[in-house]
């Protein structure tokens, strides 16, 4: 077995000691608060907001949207995203360790033990710098994508102070925006495995394994939250093969994390379907020569409770889900159009309120 050093023991516990008393909610809040009070003060303290005026060269919903409030627009959004990703991130660990700790009953094992499983619940550094490189990579291509393209879109001469903002936070959206991916992936995949170590599982009643469907939908939540401000882009227009392009991919990405964490339970589920049916249709099988005997009454009804009870297992759902997990999937679809047309109406009063 590996020996652990007491340097790694110590690093790994300051890890989730700091993992565990951050905020998400905060972090998020006060990194994108931070960064939009420094845009708006620039702005100011450089008299970018006079360019607003001139010519009257915004219109919320025109075809062709250029000029330096559709930059600063769209500076708020990096903002907005820069703030959400490690907030998301964040939450994304804290969720599937969580998820374990809820699981004791259901995986049968005491508070140590749980804990040491919630503890395996963790991402690689060697994951970590791949996905975080193919992020950054990936985020230089953005500039090439949305109409009209500059000539240097990486030439810091040709950057208005707006267009500073696209670029310098491009990269880190780049960054925490894979890292959030990898995490609900492989905190999905621990979870998945962690669901081989379940005890008996009551087919009647499935509500022990309603953390797994919760890690499911917390992982699509988080998602469709990135989808949704993302989507603010979309007002703007150039934005729509980037947008497409990120839509769709999120969404197929949206779907896996869903279902991801509930992997193991499903096949777990499965396994006791099996088990049970396999069971009473033997019992079905070894009763049949004596209920075909028309000289035998059979006055119990045990054959008919055995057919009932096959039936009731054949009906038991292969996976954890209730009306309830699939109104809430139906709501957190609607966010990004919600949020979309909320950035609409916003535009339109601001356009009408500068011009």
């Amino acid at each position: 077995m590996k020996r652990i050093s007491t340097a790694d023991r110590y690093s790994s516990m300051a890890t989730r000691s700091i993992i565990e008393k951050t905020s998400p909610l905060r972090l998020g809040f006060g990194i994108s608060g931070l960064l939009i009070v420094i845009l708006l003060v620039t702005e100011t303290l450089l008299g970018r907001w006079g360019l607003l005026l001139i010519d009257g060269e915004f219109d919320a919903l025109a075809k062709v949207s250029s000029g330096v409030l559709r930059d600063v627009l769209l500076a708020v959004v990096h903002c907005l995203l820069v703030g959400y990703l490690p907030a998301a991130f964040l939450h994304a660990l804290r969720s599937g360790r969580r998820t374990v700790l809820l699981l004791q009953e259901a995986l049968a094992c005491s508070r140590e033990e749980c804990e040491i499983l919630a503890a395996s619940v963790r991402l690689s550094g060697r994951g970590l710098v791949i996905f975080g490189l193919i992020g950054m990579a990936l985020s230089f291509s953005g500039p090439y994508m949305v109409p009209p393209v500059p000539e240097s879109p990486w030439n810091p001469a040709t950057w208005s102070p707006e267009v500073m903002w696209h670029r310098i936070l491009g990269p880190a959206i780049g960054l925490f925006g894979w890292w959030l991916g990898y995490a609900v992936v492989i905190v999905s995949l621990r979870l998945s495995r962690i669901a081989r170590k379940l005890g008996q599982i009551d087919l009647l009643d499935l509500s022990s394994l309603a953390p797994f469907t919760q890690q499911g939908l917390t992982n699509a939540l988080l998602l469709v939250g990135l989808l949704s401000i993302s989507s603010l882009m979309m007002i703007e227009t150039g934005f729509e093969k980037l947008t497409i392009l990120n839509g769709g991919i999120a969404l197929t990405v949206i779907a896996l994390a869903m279902i991801f964490p509930l992997r193991g339970v499903h096949a777990r589920i499965n396994q006791a379907k099996n088990k049970s049916l396999a069971w009473v249709n033997a019992e079905i099988s070894r009763r049949r020569n004596a209920f075909e005997d028309s000289n035998t009454e059979l006055r119990d009804g045990g054959m008919a409770d055995l057919i009932a009870y096959r039936a009731l297992i054949e009906n038991v759902p292969e996976w954890p889900f209730t009306s309830s997990t699939y109104t809430r999937l139906f709501l957190y679809a609607l966010l990004p159009l919600l949020s979309w047309s909320i950035g609409i109406v916003a535009e339109e009063i601001l356009a009408r309120a500068l011009f």
